[in-house]
């Protein structure tokens, strides 16, 4: 669906990494990969250690809660700390060139990373932000302060370990709960609760989503099996509301296609637990699934404004789903066309809308966004109501490697809300 410009005034670019910065793409990165191992000599360590600085595509981009900051996640293994310009929206005859304010390195790529929920750029002790590196502790780092050797970043660290084998597990999602204090990690199969007060310490408590692995049917059926790899909080009540943490709840995502519903923001026991696998009514539709938007695993879970629906978005698939939590398992309808068929995280965003609504942000492959305006109104499958075209490159994830024109017009859209 295209609009004319007379239509409605679409998103205009207003700050940008530019493309000579970070010139680095998901198509070129492989090129450079194969490059180096191809050449055996002595000589290729330098060549190595100079693609592996150069292939520095962004894999994903996070606004800070102050609206100030961005921060970056890049092939690159590096967390890059973005501060806006203080004149943003002035008039300008080109975008404002964004440019990293630090960055920190992590020891292997991070699996998932959070900012802090109450980030305030004049405030250093809120400017932090959770990472999950491979093979590594949790860490709990600054924002805003670069490791040059001089500032260490790195300001605690959390172990998540495999008991009988003495490994660390890696997680694939990481939230901050709603107090700031405690923040949850999703590894295989278990949700953990950490107090970011104990340094070094275990986890206060661990939600396994199956009963067991050691049944002969791992969990005996019950439960979701596989990597947690979204979490999401609703958002009934204000932030910091302690007293009533037990009303807000917590989901959780695996890469199997199923969706875990948990009380007291994953304090409590399990509420729900559905699957998003076809419409699970007949054969007929598993063998459809891939029209009705069969993906291959729950990358990211968002709550509407009200708490009642969840949007369900998956790697390799062209739709997002919208459930009804109030009867669970309800699918309510299927926002189509988001052409997001790759195993890249592509990013969804819900804006919530003065009137109370849900707004769709996704962008596509296609560097196409499209918006759904009216995403829990609308039964059955849903068309974009309106989209644009971000950037001009073909078959490049745009959350993965535009991010900054992405949030950019973003801010746009928010500003004038």
């Amino acid at each position: 669906m295209s609009y004319s410009t007379t239509e409605r005034a679409f998103p205009e670019c207003i700050a940008s990494t530019n493309s000579t910065t970070y010139p680095t793409s998901v198509s070129k990165s492989p090129q450079q990969q194969r490059a180096v191992s191809d050449s055996s000599t002595l000589a290729s360590a330098d060549s190595h250690l100079q693609c592996r600085k150069g292939s520095n595509f962004f894999k994903s981009a996070q606004w800070s809660s102050d609206g100030t900051t961005i921060l970056t996640s890049s092939e690159d293994n590096k967390f890059r700390t973005f501060v806006l310009p203080t004149d943003l929206l002035e008039p300008s005859e080109e975008p404002h060139p964004l440019t990293s304010y630090c960055a920190s390195v992590a020891p292997e790529p991070a699996y998932a990373s959070c900012l802090y929920p109450y980030f305030n750029l004049q405030d250093s002790r809120t400017t932090i932000h959770l990472s999950s590196p491979r093979d590594h502790p949790i860490s709990l780092l600054s924002t805003i302060f670069p490791s040059d050797g001089k500032v260490n970043p790195k300001l605690s660290s959390y172990p998540l370990i495999h008991a009988p084998t003495e490994t660390y597990l890696t997680p694939h999602s990481l939230i901050f709960t709603a107090s700031g204090t405690h923040f949850l990690a999703g590894s295989d199969s278990l949700i953990s609760l950490f107090d970011i007060s104990r340094t070094g310490g275990p986890p206060v408590t661990q939600l396994p989503t199956i009963p067991s692995k050691r049944k002969k049917l791992v969990g005996g059926g019950v439960g979701m099996k596989g990597i947690v790899s979204a979490l999401a909080s609703s958002n009934s009540l204000s932030a910091g509301d302690e007293q009533q943490t037990a009303s807000i709840l917590l989901a959780a995502g695996t890469f199997t296609r199923h969706v875990g519903l948990y009380d007291a923001e994953g304090s409590g026991g399990c509420v729900s637990l559905f699957s998003v696998s076809g419409d699970g009514s007949s054969a007929r539709d598993e063998d459809h699934s891939s029209s009705r938007g069969s993906g291959a695993g729950i990358t990211q879970l968002s709550w509407s404004n009200c708490s009642r629906y969840l949007f369900v978005s998956e790697r390799k698939s062209d739709c997002v789903i919208v459930y009804d939590i109030r009867v669970a398992g309800k699918r309510l309808g299927r926002l189509t066309g988001r052409n997001a068929q790759t195993n890249q995280r592509l990013g969804v965003s819900i804006f919530h809308t003065q009137d109370g609504g849900d707004e769709v942000w996704a962008g596509g492959v296609d560097g196409v966004v499209r918006v759904w305006k009216h995403a829990i109104e609308v039964e059955g499958e849903s068309k974009p109501d309106w989209e644009w075209k971000a950037h001009d490159e073909k078959a490049k994830p745009p959350f993965a490697t535009e991010s900054f024109r992405i949030v950019a017009y973003k801010v746009i859209e928010l500003q004038q809300q």
